[in-house]
């Protein structure tokens, strides 16, 4: 056996130097990723959560809300954006959220309109109402069918009878001329009869006319006439002479698309372009070309020979094996068309018998259903699903698209959007809704009456709530790994809103019961659901560095108020059900999060509640704290898992704890934990054991928390004058 040495996973024969690259992963680590939120709510356009391919890419950034707002038009979701991105007017919050996931929950359906002769159907491109608005017109180039005329008729020339053939679209007829005495060409025309086409007089001149076609746009191939001596002589008889005519027009079509509402129109020309000509001139007496979804087949009598349009990636390669075949001439109308993909040609079947294929080739193939999925595929207005594969739709005046709607949400919508968000790592999760879509017992009250949600919405707050609370916990159990925060809200008075924080009762929820005023994405100041306070309160959360309490932060908007009144009701009407300075201590007790307007700043938090009630908990009563400890768990646990799961157990405890360090420094480094005189790196004990394939590791950290309370204890004494 050769001599040889085993080094870095390889065997190694040829004698040299061989290295291997080891990565010390003691340094330093970054935070991973902070500040992502999941929303689900409605929207006037857009796309279902349910037809979205994949929630983890719909997902926008600050720098997104132009996009946002295209494919959201207005309403919650987009409203949501303004809100999650800059929630704060504090120097201690510079930021908002990172990263915005969005569910939209009501199911939106799009404009169509179906086109004649199940040709396909329009659809907009936009969800919503918004499609109704867009018009479409089909305006028709017609086709001027194939017209030969003749050289002058003269009379008796047809006195012994005359036999010709005549090709139209490359398939033959003769056509026998009784022999008799006619006197002109008027009387000549009446002895011809021509399947297809119609003789007719013009002076003294035979003109033969292709018959107009009424669905020539369909057909997907032009149209062409050949005039055969079958009988040698008798052609000139009637003042003819041997060749092919083609149309002069080929049918096209003017298609525009009209968004009325945006002032956007689109419109291009299309059809009529031939792209493979071919002819047949051998023994056979038939012979057709025809194109299906996976082939180009030449037929001539019993003979046929098949083209796999996938094995010619090219027009010009699928014709040069076309060509080889005995008695066939195939060419492409115009260089333009050699790199085109035979999956563009119309699918037909066109005839092909020619008596000189070099000269004459009767089966034309277009482009036209290609052409106008192209012409859809460009367009930002509509699309067309179910498309025919041959030829043009027919002519259509200017007709509108119907059937968008706003489209309802249902109990089921709001499971199916926490589902999806299951499969994506989120920090918090934010219910765009605060109330029922139609209260029981109350016709006025709810997000239907509000005219807010379709009228077959049938969501109730409470199904959310609880949907939430178990989607939040469930994610973060030991199992599935990804902590997360619930930020919900609830309209109703004060009294009902204290007995749903108490329902709730968890660490992992906050609650907001205030009406926030603020500009929404049209730029009109109005009233909100308290949906808008939640986004407020998790986009500063996620702005602002891990652990900051948002006790005492100033908030991005002008107005709060908590009243159980309907959105519609007047200004001067609303009832406010909750003061913040006669009611903050009831409230704290409840775990209901809410705002404040002092005499100056602006409006700000109070204390910054989780709905937890059972106990005192340090870190479940505060949901910075829980914030900070959701972070940390998730991160130290993530990057001990980048880093050794998967390698041999080789590793040394002591290596496995220097990592630990260095992940341990970094939450230090960050204010997520906080060095004491027993802490000074932010924990006071670190063990690491290795057993088999298991990793243990005992850690205890010092959490960072806020400052709620500062309590002073003066002492006030006399001044006492010296004796």
């Amino acid at each position: 056996m050769a001599i040889n040495v085993s080094f870095n996973g390889a065997t190694i024969y040829k004698p040299g130097a061989y290295s291997k690259t080891n990565i010390d992963l003691s340094g330093g680590f970054p935070l991973g990723p902070t500040g992502l939120i999941a929303i689900f709510g409605e929207s006037t356009r857009g796309k279902p959560g349910s037809e979205e391919s994949a929630i983890s890419k719909n997902v926008f950034s600050a720098n997104q809300i132009a996009e946002a707002r295209a494919k959201y038009g207005t309403g919650p979701i987009v409203d949501a954006m303004n809100f999650l991105f800059a929630p704060a007017s504090d120097g201690a919050i510079p930021g908002g959220a990172q990263a915005v996931y969005v569910y939209k929950t009501n199911a939106s359906s799009r404009a169509t309109h179906t086109l004649a002769n199940t040709y396909g159907t329009l659809r907009a491109l936009e969800y919503g109402i918004g499609g109704n608005t867009i018009t479409y017109t089909a305006a028709e180039t017609a086709e001027v069918a194939p017209i030969v005329t003749g050289i002058n008729y003269v009379a008796n020339a047809a006195d012994a009878g005359a036999s010709i053939t005549i090709a139209l679209d490359g398939v033959e007829q003769v056509v026998a001329i009784a022999a008799g005495t006619y006197a002109n060409a008027a009387a000549l025309v009446s002895a011809i009869t021509i399947t297809g086409a119609t003789a007719t007089a013009d002076g003294e001149k035979v003109v033969i006319t292709v018959d107009a076609d009424a669905t020539a746009n369909q057909k997907g191939y032009g149209k062409s006439i050949e005039l055969i001596d079958s009988t040698p002589g008798d052609l000139a008889k009637i003042g003819h002479v041997v060749g092919m005519t083609l149309s002069s027009v080929e049918s096209a079509m003017t298609v525009t698309l009209k968004q009325t509402r945006d002032l956007l129109q689109e419109q291009d020309t299309v059809g009529g372009n031939v792209v493979l000509t071919a002819g047949y001139d051998g023994s056979e007496a038939t012979a057709s070309i025809t194109v299906d979804a996976s082939n180009v087949t030449m037929t001539w009598g019993t003979n046929t020979a098949v083209f796999n349009k996938t094995a010619y990636p090219t027009m010009l390669q699928l014709v040069n094996a076309m060509a080889l075949t005995a008695n066939w001439e195939v060419e492409l109308s115009s260089v333009l068309y050699n790199s085109l993909s035979p999956e563009a040609l119309d699918q037909v079947v066109v005839g092909a018998k020619t008596s000189d294929a070099a000269t004459i080739k009767p089966a034309r193939i277009k482009k036209d259903a290609a052409e106008i999925a192209g012409l859809f595929t460009d367009s930002v207005i509509a699309d067309i699903t179910s498309q025919s594969k041959t030829g043009l739709m027919d002519a259509k005046s200017e007709v509108a698209l119907a059937g968008g709607s706003l489209g309802a949400s249902t109990s089921a919508d709001m499971t199916d959007a926490l589902t999806a968000f299951e499969q994506i790592r989120v920090n918090s999760v934010i219910p765009l809704f605060s109330r029922d879509a139609i209260v029981a017992g109350d016709t006025v009250s709810g997000d239907v009456a509000d005219n807010l949600t379709d009228v077959a919405s049938s969501y109730t707050i409470l199904g959310i709530h609880q949907a939430v609370k178990t989607h939040c916990n469930l994610m973060s159990t030991t199992k599935n790994r990804s902590e997360r925060q619930g930020y919900l809200s609830y309209k109703n008075d004060f009294s009902a809103s204290r007995d749903r924080s108490a329902l709730l009762a968890d660490q992992r929820l906050q609650l907001a019961i205030q009406d926030c005023r603020n500009v929404d994405s049209q730029g009109t100041i109005k009233w909100f659901q308290p949906w808008a306070q939640a986004c407020l309160l998790a986009g500063a959360r996620a702005g602002a560095p891990v652990g900051t309490p948002l006790t005492f932060k100033f908030f991005n908007l002008t107005g709060i108020r908590q009243t159980s009144q309907s959105m519609s009701t007047a200004e001067q009407d609303i009832v406010n059900d909750f003061n913040p300075n006669a009611d903050a201590i009831s409230a704290i007790k409840s775990g209901i999060t809410f705002f404040e307007a002092p005499q100056s700043g602006g409006i700000r938090c109070v204390v910054d509640n989780t709905t937890y009630q059972k106990d005192g908990n340090w870190v479940y009563n505060r949901g910075n704290v829980m914030y900070a400890s959701d972070v940390l768990a998730f991160d130290f646990r993530n990057q001990l898992e980048n880093i050794f799961i998967g390698q041999k157990n080789t590793v040394k405890a002591s290596e496995v704890k220097s990592v630990a360090q260095s992940i341990l420094s970094t939450f230090l480094a960050q204010g997520i934990t906080v060095a004491t005189n027993e802490a000074p790196n932010g924990y006071k004990q670190l063990d690491v054991s290795i057993n088999g394939n298991v990793i243990k590791i005992n850690a205890i950290v010092v959490l960072v928390e806020g400052i709620d309370f500062i309590l002073n204890d003066i002492t006030i004494t006399r001044v006492q004058s010296a004796a």
